[in-house]
Order: structure tokens, then C-alpha cells, then sequence
């Protein structure tokens, strides 16, 4: 009996211990991050070997981080997937600069307020322009990434919307006259209005008023209520004002990041970052692949830095085509349409198209789909075929993960992707999705270039056909779709 008892002792006082080990383990659990890289000042991509990203919401989630003791753990997503991944559960925190709406809120638990800002129109001092109205004629300016860009194409509809990379290429643009006005954030408009003296003004009636808040998932009101403490002692000190400052300071007013050491202007590569194996994000959170390998031979055969810019693939194209990038890559289609918009390299790929639906479908043949709901990324070759070929109802995604999520949810009926990445969604779902065996014409992958840029051609051309010459093409690929496969095997 009393070695019973003895042992009934042992047992409860280890159970009091339990609730302490698991607290203290917790503080090695790292706090996973899911950002968007082209939201500065507020998360942009650094690639500074240690920390892809900076930014004032990366400022604040190490801030957090700090108050609880936890290490960090950074995915590079697209914008939308934000909001997936922190209401499933897979990631704890979402930053991108991301503004508070009523739709957002019923999916996400919102941080307290930590940043307010108004839209605003900047125009030259002597402008006809004096309010939105005014702008429909205009050639307007916006940075891509930014909720001033999606408000110019979604509401005031412009003769000519000109995206661009950075702020200082906005600014620049507006300072050389290329854009007859500019939409941006309050505090970068009164930046370049100081900093060009009297040539610029900003006209009086906001756009719009944003408040921006991290995102966590509903059930986790512990760690919002710790975010929450953090922001508030961070406002009240004017720490935040300070870090959106720097940021700034950082990303550029009018010319100031244009050039690099000695005076050579980098390379720009414009990219998006979910399309493996030529451009993703790998276990260590850089953007690797075989787009960005090929990109850093172009650059150096051109003997000039290779800089990198993330954005949509709706952007790719555009960007190039004003010159605010001089590569555009992320596996490209070559088509007649773009061929009339932008210059391409030789091919160095060719690509195969596959269709992927759910485990018990029926479908037999192409024709099967018409008046289905089919899935495809924005601004793909695979999203045309849909609507032209198929003639079918297309949802559109941002890139492949919600879209397989939906298939899988009974939301779409099919979803078309390059080979490469429905291969890999089939191997990973395999008793739930599967790829019909149709024949969708291939396609032929090259690099995007502005139009009369022979000379960047040429040397892309020339990088393409040595590679392929000597295996090392060839190889690349084999890397990387080796690499990739190796992350979603890890579920990272």
C-alpha cells in the first residue's frame, strides 16, 4: 500500500509540473510570419542574407516577438494567402500592410490600429487637374503592391495607369512628366512635395483613408492581446512614426537607390514568387530557382548587380513595358499577343499544360468541362484557354495553393496549371485530386524584355543557348524540381 501511495505522489507531482514544461517549450516554438514582399515601406523584400524582409511590420512582429521570448520563421506568400494561411491555422502572424475592412474581419482577428494613412493625389504645381474626377483623361502613377494601385484600376479608371516597382520610380516618373499624376500615401506625397520645393502639390481631397493592423488567426486572442500591448507602448514613444521613416529613408524619394556602387545601375529582375521550379521561395525564405540562376548569367554577362522585385504575374508584363524592370520572368508564355507587346528571348523551356480535378470526377474529354468552373492563375496563358478554348466560368487566383485548396472544397470544378506544379499538387493529394490524361498544346517559356531592348536580348540569348549547350539548363532543372519537391515533402 505504501509503495502505491508512493507512486500515486510521484505521478500527481510530475502532472503539476506538465503545465510549466509545456509553457517553457513553447517559447522555442517559432512564430510563423506570412508577409508579401512589395507592400513598402510597411514589408518589402531585403534579400539581406539573414532576413529577407524588413519593413515597419516586420519592425513590430520582432518587437513581439521579443515580449514573448519567441524565435521568428518568415514565408514569402502572395498577398491573398495571407489571410489563408493565418485563418487555417498555418501561420500565426499575416503582415503586408494590411488595411482593416469589414469582409477582412470576418476571416481574421485584427491587431489594434498601428498605422493611418490617407490616399492622396500629387500633380505639378501649375496641373488642370484638381480632384478625382479630373484624373479619367490622365496618365496616373502608382507603386504595384499597393491599395493605390488597385483603387486607380478599380475605381478611377484612368486613360493610363503606370505601375512601377518602387515610390522613387513613381516620383521619378511624375518628376520627368511621363505621368501627368501620381497616387500615393500621405506621408510620401509630402516627402517628394519637400523634397522638390515648389514644383509639386498635393491636391486637398483625400482618395481614401486606410488603418493597417496585423492579422492573426480568431481563436488566437492571446497573442493579438500581446501584439496589442507592443503596438500601443510603440505609438505612444513615436517608435512607429520613426520606423516608417527609415523605411522610407530606405526605399528611396527621388533617386537616391537608383544606382549601386560605382555607379552601374542594377540589373532589375521582376518576378513572381510561386511558380516552381523557375521562381519560389525556398526553406531558407530567398528566392531561388531556375529563372533567378539564368537571371544572375544575363546580369553578369552584362557585368552589372542583378536586383530583384517581387510582385503579382499580372504585373510581370506591364512592368517591363514602361522600363521599370528590364527582365521579366516566372515561367512566361510566348504568345502572339505578348510577343506584340514586349520583346522575348529565345525559348529555353518548353512547357506542358495539365488539368487537375477532383479523385471521383468523370470527366473524359476536353469538351466534358464546357460550363464547368475552372481554376487559373491571373493573367496566365491557362486562364485564356479556359475562356477561349473551354469556354467555361473562371475563378482567379493569385497561385496554385487556394486554387487547389477550392478544387478540393467543391468550390471549382478544375484547375489548370503548368505540369511542374499539378504534378506535384496530384503526388501530394493523391487520393483527392488527380490529372486528367488531355492533351492542352505546350507552350514555350523565354524572358520578357521592353521592346527595342535588342541589346539585353541578345545577351539573354547568348547565357540560354551556352546553358543548353553544355547540360547546364538541363541541370538546373533537374535542381530545382529536386529542391522544391523536397520543401513540400517537409510541408514548408
Amino acid at each position: 500500500m505504501n509503495k502505491f501511495f508512493r507512486l500515486i505522489a510521484i505521478l500527481l507531482l510530475g502532472a503539476a509540473f506538465l503545465p510549466a514544461c509545456s509553457k517553457s517549450s513553447d517559447k522555442d516554438k517559432p512564430l510563423i510570419v506570412a508577409c508579401e514582399v512589395s507592400t513598402s515601406p510597411y514589408c518589402y523584400y531585403s534579400r539581406h542574407q539573414d532576413n529577407p524582409v524588413a519593413g515597419v511590420d516586420i519592425d513590430l512582429i520582432e518587437e513581439i516577438a521579443k515580449e514573448l521570448g519567441r524565435p521568428i520563421k518568415y514565408k514569402i506568400v502572395p498577398f491573398q494567402q495571407i489571410f489563408t494561411l493565418v485563418s487555417m491555422g498555418k501561420a500565426d502572424i499575416g503582415a503586408a500592410g494590411i488595411t482593416i475592412t469589414p469582409e477582412r474581419s470576418e476571416r481574421v482577428l485584427f491587431s489594434t490600429v498601428y498605422d493611418v494613412s490617407a490616399q492622396r493625389i500629387v500633380v505639378p504645381k501649375n496641373s488642370a487637374i484638381t480632384d478625382e474626377s479630373t484624373l479619367k483623361n490622365a496618365r496616373v502613377a502608382a507603386q504595384e503592391g499597393t491599395s493605390d494601385l488597385t483603387l486607380l484600376r478599380e475605381r478611377i479608371k484612368p486613360r493610363a495607369v503606370l505601375p512601377f516597382l518602387t515610390q522613387e520610380e513613381v516620383n521619378t516618373a511624375l518628376v520627368d512628366r511621363r505621368a501627368d499624376a501620381a497616387v500615393m500615401d500621405q506621408m510620401q506625397a509630402e516627402l517628394l512635395v519637400e523634397s522638390t520645393g515648389d514644383s509639386f502639390k498635393i491636391l486637398e481631397k483625400p482618395l481614401s483613408k486606410d488603418q493597417y493592423g496585423l492579422v492573426f488567426n480568431k481563436k488566437d486572442t492571446a497573442l493579438a492581446e500581446t501584439a496589442n500591448k507592443v503596438i500601443d507602448k510603440l505609438k505612444l514613444s513615436g517608435e512607429i512614426s520613426e520606423k516608417r521613416t527609415k523605411h522610407l529613408g530606405v526605399i528611396g524619394v527621388l533617386g537616391t537607390g537608383a544606382k549601386e556602387k560605382n555607379d552601374v545601375k542594377p540589373f532589375v529582375l521582376c518576378v513572381e514568387a510561386s511558380f516552381a521550379p523557375f521562381v519560389f521561395v525556398d526553406a531558407d525564405h530567398h528566392i531561388v530557382g531556375v529563372d533567378i540562376e539564368m537571371a544572375e548569367a544575363i546580369a553578369a554577362e552584362l557585368k552589372r548587380p542583378l536586383q530583384v522585385r517581387v510582385v503579382p504575374f499580372r504585373e510581370v508584363l506591364p512592368l517591363v513595358m514602361s522600363g521599370a524592370a528590364d527582365m521579366g520572368a516566372s515561367g512566361i508564355s510566348i504568345t502572339p499577343e505578348r510577343s506584340q507587346m514586349v520583346l522575348f528571348s529565345d525559348s529555353y523551356e518548353d512547357g506542358l499544360r495539365r488539368i487537375l480535378v477532383r479523385e471521383d470526377a468523370t470527366f473524359e474529354k476536353v469538351e466534358d468541362l464546357a460550363g464547368s468552373i475552372i481554376g487559373a492563375k491571373k493573367g496566365t496563358t491557362n486562364e485564356e484557354f479556359a475562356v477561349k478554348t473551354l469556354r467555361a466560368r473562371v475563378r482567379h487566383y493569385d497561385n496554385a495553393t487556394p486554387a487547389i485548396i477550392a478544387l478540393m472544397n467543391k468550390e471549382i470544378d478544375a484547375f489548370i496549371d503548368d505540369e511542374g506544379e499539378a504534378d506535384l499538387a496530384a503526388g501530394k493529394y493523391v487520393d483527392r485530386v488527380k490529372m486528367l490524361n488531355l492533351a492542352i498544346p505546350a507552350e514555350q517559356y523565354g524572358f520578357a524584355f521592353q521592346n527595342g531592348n535588342t541589346a539585353t536580348k541578345a545577351a539573354a540569348d547568348k547565357v540560354i543557348a551556352a546553358k543548353r549547350a553544355n547540360g547546364d539548363l538541363q541541370a538546373l532543372f533537374r535542381k530545382y524540381n529536386t529542391r522544391y519537391k523536397a520543401i513540400e515533402a517537409n510541408g514548408i
